[in-house]
């Protein structure tokens, strides 16, 4: 429990030869002070004890009514006062005194946009507990106000970051790491300004922007994954040990990416819709940053449909049976990457990843079929930018269709 006191620090005496009352906060065996707007002078002061005296003290009674009021507030708290450091229970009072507006805490917003998210099903909620959990060990308390996020916070923070080790093992953060960081701060800073703020009345409850002078890592040039249609070949027909099971899952899922311009892991996973021969979803990854939800359609080509058939989900929830096969879309993805290194290892590329189908598909579109970027892009289910345009004309998949059979018979020869 928070014991408050009002006391006088001797050593802090002004050059006009008083002392300013500091209400005294300790809580959890820590202490902090908090300055008043009231002054005493010797004559108010037990020169014995150097306490303030009481009696005959015109001050004491108006910095009583502080001390009274801020016990009362932290005795609503309750079980909240649990959050705080003595510190920030001297910040939170103050605020309280002043009838400023009480700060906004970054981690209990940060914390109701990710569960938001979880709740929705959405993979990138992922990336935001991650980012949590580092902003955690670097602060040691959650006791952060959008106001304490300074530029040079972020800049800290960003030297912190590039000197510890990533979750893989594989060496220190690499800059893409701190740039998706810092990058979904940046993401929250905007979403509780919305939240928060209201400029047509004048009521700015987050004022600052550390980003005006912290900018962001720049994006790092991509390892480019795309394969030749050789080694897409060589991963197809790859024999596969009966004793692995997962491996050849792996493999199987990859070659079926391939056959729908190169669709992901989680879409495969929670996918439930097959239309008369084509199969309809809205990318997860993007749902819900565009208008048009990332919905697409690809037709199944027939080199397709032994997939389809060996991995059908025979209850009828969802087209595929991955689900009963792995607890998570998490873990299915993570099987598949690891899965996917042994069969690297036997057709020659090093770390091959599951992603490698998108890019090939894409690239392979591009330069051997010379399909046009435009239609590239509308087959891996990119934003068009042609934001305007595109809410008048509507979407033509067999424009998809088109480009897929053409890389299908490329790779893969004609049917």
């Amino acid at each position: 429990m928070a014991t408050v006191k009002a006391i006088i620090l001797k050593h802090q005496k002004k050059e006009d030869n008083t002392w300013n009352v500091k209400i005294r906060i300790t809580h959890d065996r820590q202490t902090a002070y908090m300055a008043t707007s009231h002054y005493i002078t010797i004559e108010q002061i037990d020169k014995k004890t150097f306490k303030i005296k009481e009696r005959n003290n015109p001050v004491f009674d108006q910095f009583m009514l502080d001390v009274l009021r801020i016990r009362k507030e932290l005795s609503l708290l309750g079980h909240k006062i649990d959050c705080y450091t003595a510190k920030g229970l001297v910040k939170l009072m103050s605020n309280k005194l002043s009838g400023k507006p009480e700060g906004i805490n970054f981690f209990d917003f940060a914390e109701k946009q990710t569960q938001k998210m979880e709740e929705d099903g959405k993979r990138r909620s992922q990336s935001y507990r991650a980012m949590l959990t580092r902003l955690y060990e670097y602060t040691g308390s959650k006791e952060l106000e959008f106001s304490d996020i300074t530029s040079k916070f972020l800049i800290e923070f960003d030297n912190y970051l590039r000197n510890k080790e990533s979750r893989n093992g594989t060496g220190k953060i690499s800059q893409a790491g701190v740039r998706l960081y810092i990058g979904i701060i940046q993401r929250l800073f905007n979403l509780a300004k919305i939240e928060y703020n209201d400029e047509d009345r004048g009521l700015i409850r987050i004022a600052n922007n550390p980003f005006a002078k912290y900018k962001l890592p720049s994006a790092p040039q991509t390892r480019k994954r795309a394969l030749s249609p050789e080694t897409i070949r060589a991963i197809k027909t790859l024999k596969i040990p009966v004793n692995m099971p997962g491996t050849l899952i792996a493999r199987d899922v990859f070659i079926l990416s391939f056959l729908l311009c190169g669709m992901n892991t989680v879409d495969m996973y929670f996918l439930d819709c097959i239309n008369n021969g084509r199969i309809e979803y809205q990318r997860r990854k993007t749902e819900g940053r565009r208008n048009d939800h990332a919905f697409i359609s690809i037709k199944i080509e027939p080199e397709a449909e032994a997939y389809f058939d060996r991995y059908k989900d025979m209850i009828g929830d969802r087209v595929f049976n991955f689900f009963t096969r792995y607890s998570s879309d998490k873990q299915f993805v993570t099987k598949i990457n690891s899965n996917l290194k042994w069969i690297g290892e036997q057709v020659g590329i090093e770390r091959l990843t599951f992603y490698a189908a998108r890019h090939s598909w894409a690239t392979i579109a591009r330069n051997e079929c010379g399909i046009s970027m435009d239609d590239v892009a509308m087959a891996l289910n990119h934003k068009s930018g042609h934001d305007v345009t595109d809410t008048y004309v509507k979407k033509d998949w067999g424009r998809i269709d088109k480009a897929n059979r053409a890389v299908i018979d490329f790779v893969f020869g004609k049917l």
